[in-house]
């Protein structure tokens, strides 16, 4: 089965989509179910966790909260996080939510809570597939997962409906988000998909600088 475990709605201030498209997109995106991450925002997430099982979906709660070190997805909670903590506050906070942890594309600069953190703070997975990080860089992200022996997820990163499910986290029949968490935190999950392109890199690039321009980076 493939979860995109890392997918933005307009919530996100970066973002377009609805919940329902997304939703109906899955399907044909290749995909048995997703988490919906926006920026420091809950409400899409809550309504895909409430719509998906009408879709044949399963939808796990997520966020992507933007510590003071960069961005940590926090699965399984169902509200949001205070921004701008320590990563490790960050991530007590989430756990005590009965959340887990997983460092959002690490070493991606500026939004990533880049190799030190990523090699020590106490992260439950690492994403190491994100389809909006280069090759490259999923690669030295894989390499710090692997060396920690942490578990692992894939996500697109999706920002708009025609980038979701470019990369996804591949679980053994989950039916749950309880069973889709349990299967990340057991090291039973594998990451899938593929970065970037070229092309792709350089249009994020071009997005990244006109979001410094307005000044709405430090807002996400």
């Amino acid at each position: 089965m493939k979860l995109d475990m890392h997918v933005h709605t307009g919530y996100s201030r970066d973002s377009s989509g609805s919940v329902k498209d997304i939703l109906r997109a899955c399907k044909s995106a290749g995909l048995d179910g997703l988490a919906v991450t926006d920026h420091n925002a809950i409400e899409g997430s809550l309504e895909a966790h409430s719509l998906a099982p009408s879709e044949g979906l399963i939808a796990v709660r997520g966020v992507e909260v933007s510590s003071k070190e960069g961005h940590i997805l926090a699965f399984g909670v169902q509200e949001v996080l205070p921004r701008g903590m320590p990563a490790a506050e960050t991530i007590d906070r989430i756990h005590a939510l009965g959340g887990i942890a997983v460092a959002a594309h690490p070493l991606r600069h500026p939004s990533g809570v880049g190799r030190k953190v990523a090699s020590t703070a106490k992260f439950d997975a690492i994403e190491v597939v994100n389809s909006a990080s280069s090759p490259r860089t999923n690669r030295a992200t894989g390499a710090i997962a692997e060396q920690r022996a942490l578990p692992v997820t894939g996500g697109s990163d999706a920002h708009r409906i025609e980038e979701l499910g470019r990369a996804y986290t591949v679980f053994d029949g989950v039916e749950t988000e309880d069973q889709a968490i349990d299967q990340i935190v057991k090291r039973l999950t594998k990451a899938g998909g593929r970065g970037r392109t070229p092309g792709e890199g350089m249009k994020a690039a071009i997005e990244t600088l006109a979001i410094w321009v307005k000044g709405d980076f430090e807002r996400m």
